[in-house]
């Protein structure tokens, strides 16, 4: 059975702490902690930081005029004897959106950029509608639902 080009998502805090985080293999429960998914998404995050040091720097230099959001590929990863890469994307509250997608999911590369970015951007979205409701009670089995939503969305535009 051949997993789909997203691997997994995960939301993390500002403190680096996981807010949610969803697997979508084929092989184990959707509800299921993939540790070894879970690692390679931490393990990026000084990627994340390395990266706003890098714009910041440059915004205070007048080098760059924007922050753009969406980080792109963090890193490679290897998993499952398969290439992987870590895409983020990071909100102005330091909120991180991290995606393990599959390496060659699109034939062009800028196919799979451009399908990514709509991706994050949407989950990004979703996550603020979450936390600002004032019924806000943690990010329950609706969100998830959601989340799988938008991922299958994009997921079709693989190809």
């Amino acid at each position: 059975m051949e997993e789909p080009p997203v691997l997994c998502l995960a939301i993390v805090g500002r403190d680096g702490g996981l807010l949610f985080f969803r697997s979508f293999r084929r092989s184990v429960p959707p509800d299921a902690d993939d540790l070894e998914l879970q690692l390679l998404l931490h393990s990026s995050l000084d990627q994340v930081e390395a990266q706003l040091q890098h714009v910041a720097q440059a915004l205070q230099k007048g080098e760059a005029k924007s922050f753009d959001p969406y980080l792109g590929i963090l890193s490679p990863a290897l998993f499952d004897a398969e290439d992987c890469n870590i895409y983020g994307y990071v909100a102005a509250t330091r909120i991180k959106v991290l995606a393990i997608v599959r390496d060659g999911a699109c034939q062009k590369r800028r196919d799979e950029e451009a399908i990514l970015r709509s991706m994050l951007r949407q989950l990004n979205l979703l996550y603020i509608d979450a936390a600002t409701n004032p019924f806000y009670n943690g990010l329950g089995k609706a969100f998830a639902s959601s989340v799988m939503r938008i991922v299958e969305q994009h997921a079709s535009a693989f190809g």
